[in-house]
């Protein structure tokens, strides 16, 4: 249970009634005698941020085949995960080490709805898929467009290099085709189902490694950052989600978003790369701007959280040991997802990609 300000002032008192209630609105006694002292103000209550189950389905029942029919497996997967507070999984691929976690923002939790965000990850012979992706608030069922993305990108990706024997140059071109099938299934989910494109609004960041190439591609808000290994961090989109922390000009499956993605697509020679970070906008808000704090995020990621740690202002962690080094990783990375920020209540979810050259990470100057 977490404790944050309360915002709902509706039950204290407005000025005026409060002031009669001493003695009048000047604070003066009725007798007219001298003004009181005047007194420290009381504290608003505390609001209690409970943490209650959705008693609506993750994907309602009468949807289970044609979800099953654009992504095979998801139905079960995504009830499970949606079962939970918090979920992650990590892998090992090809010299790396994947990291990644989902938990519910504390505003879902209060109110009983599920969580929106969604990530996953796939492995294949010398390489490997992450994908993060934040649906739409607005979106009556983006908690299942954000599942539906992030599930056909990683698998897409990993059939189209034939599960690593591609060469390294499809990696790019499989890039491009994943997306379009993500765009595709998530429009002929919404036609099997017989809802609007816009009830599954979603973002959706992906990252993927094939034989020491790297690919990245974005659409949306969220945040990526490449760390090389000089210790110096890149940020290939940083540009992308406008001028505002939580501006979002793109979502998928609209119209023109899947020609955003595509051509957002960057890939590179992995020779100097050491790290790629992929988080929802519940992480990168927190941290903004982005491109200025992330070197330290990824700093407490490994090496943890001290006193001399430069985190945003008012950004308390509460888990502040190493979780690249923790014994349960999985865990550590849920516990550090859960830092506190006023007016910070999203879902957040973080993909960490490490080579074994990361173990440690200099800290920010």
């Amino acid at each position: 249970m977490i404790h944050a300000v309360n915002s709902d002032l509706s039950n204290l008192p407005d000025a005026d009634s409060a002031a009669a209630e001493r003695g009048g609105a000047s604070g003066t006694a009725e007798t007219g005698g001298p003004a009181a002292p005047p007194t420290a103000a009381a504290e608003p209550p505390r609001a209690i941020w409970n943490s209650v189950t959705p008693t609506a389905p993750w994907c309602p029942d009468e949807w289970r085949d044609h979800l099953d029919a654009v992504a095979p497996g998801l139905f079960t997967s995504g009830s499970a995960a949606a079962a939970h507070e918090a979920t992650g999984v990590r892998m090992s691929a090809d010299g790396w080490s994947l990291l990644l976690a989902s938990r519910r923002g504390r505003l879902h939790a209060h109110r009983g709805e599920h969580r929106e965000d969604a990530g996953h990850l796939v492995h294949f012979a010398g390489g490997w898929c992450a994908a993060v992706a934040d649906g739409a608030g607005s979106a009556t069922y983006s908690r299942l467009g954000s599942a539906i993305a992030t599930f056909t990108v990683t698998h897409e990706l990993r059939d189209a290099v034939q599960h690593g024997r591609a060469a390294r140059e499809a990696l790019g071109p499989a890039m491009r085709h994943a997306a379009q099938l993500v765009n595709d299934r998530m429009r002929d989910f919404a036609a099997r189902v017989g809802i609007a494109l816009r009830d599954l609004r979603t973002t959706l960041l992906v990252a993927a490694w094939h034989q020491g190439m790297l690919a990245v591609m974005q659409v949306g808000d969220g945040a990526i950052a490449i760390v090389h290994t000089d210790g110096a961090l890149s940020h290939p989109f940083a540009a992308a989600t406008g001028d505002f922390s939580g501006e979002v000009a793109h979502f998928l499956p609209d119209d023109g978003a899947l020609d955003v993605l595509q051509s957002s697509l960057r890939t590179q020679p992995g020779d100097h790369v050491t790290g790629v970070l992929l988080a929802s906008d519940g992480v990168e808000d927190p941290w903004y701007p982005f491109t200025r704090h992330a070197r330290a995020l990824v700093a407490t990621l490994a090496n943890g959280t001290t006193d001399t740690t430069p985190l945003p202002t008012a950004l308390t962690p509460v888990f502040t040991d190493s979780v690249l080094q923790a014994a349960d990783p999985v865990h550590a990375l849920t516990e550090w997802l859960a830092f506190e920020k006023r007016g910070e209540n999203d879902d957040r979810t973080l993909c960490m990609a490490t080579a074994a050259a990361l173990v440690t990470f200099p800290p920010a100057a």
